[in-house]
């Protein structure tokens, strides 16, 4: 015998009658397998893995860059208080006239040293070099050509020598790469005003030696005076 009076719930009040529109059945909705259908569809799990795959990339690439940054901070801090100096601090170069080196700076024979010249009558500043000449000498020489702007150079490569400047030698040479003239350290040659200097010119057409400049050694300071 069915109940005429059915129990209800109160947890679940009936839904009203409204005339005309048609009584839900008691069936579950089809809505949410129709989302989780829709979910789970190929396109939709790609953009989802790929949305996650950027916030976690994102994280990870702010963690690295955020947390490296006290390590560094504390490395800066450590060198300034330690008086160390950066590793790629560039090189001065010494500026004479005055001392530009030592003489354990160029202690080797044929070793050379550059250093920069400045002329007290013009304030014009060359480049320069000091050599150790065999005997114990020490030469000074303005690295630009005398009647020109081109930097002659301080050739110890002796194959380079003759492949580049079509010179065979057995010991160093000053050249000049524009005119490919070489010069000699260990001869000395005339200037146009009939001075002998040293650094004969033994190949191409230079029209004197290079311009000399006095070097004088104090105990073991090398010391750039006066210009020729």
């Amino acid at each position: 015998m069915s109940e005429q009076n059915p129990k209800v719930d109160p947890f679940k009040p009936a839904q009203p009658h409204i005339p005309g529109v048609p009584q839900p059945s008691g069936e579950p909705s089809a809505a949410p397998n129709n989302i989780l259908a829709f979910l789970f569809q190929p396109p939709v799990l790609l953009g989802a893995c790929g949305v996650l795959a950027f916030l976690i990339g994102g994280s990870l690439w702010l963690h690295s860059r955020f947390s490296a940054r006290p390590e560094a901070d504390s490395a800066a801090a450590k060198s300034s208080w330690s008086g160390s100096a950066p590793a790629s601090a560039p090189l001065q170069i010494p500026v004479g006239p005055g001392v530009i080196g030592t003489t354990d700076e160029i202690a080797k024979i044929w070793s050379a040293k550059r250093f920069d010249y400045t002329d007290p009558d013009t304030g014009l500043t060359t480049q320069a070099m000091v050599v150790h000449l065999p005997r114990g000498g020490y030469w000074g020489f303005s690295l630009r050509e005398p009647f020109g702007g081109c930097r002659m150079e301080y050739v110890t490569d002796l194959k380079r020598l003759q492949d580049v400047y079509n010179f065979k030698s057995d010991h160093p040479m000053i050249a000049d790469p524009c005119d490919y003239s070489v010069f000699d350290l260990l001869k000395y040659g005339p200037t146009t005003d009939n001075t002998i200097v040293r650094g004969a010119i033994v190949h191409g057409t230079a029209l004197r030696p290079p311009i000399a400049i006095e070097i004088k050694i104090q105990g073991n300071k090398v010391v750039a005076a006066r210009r020729e």
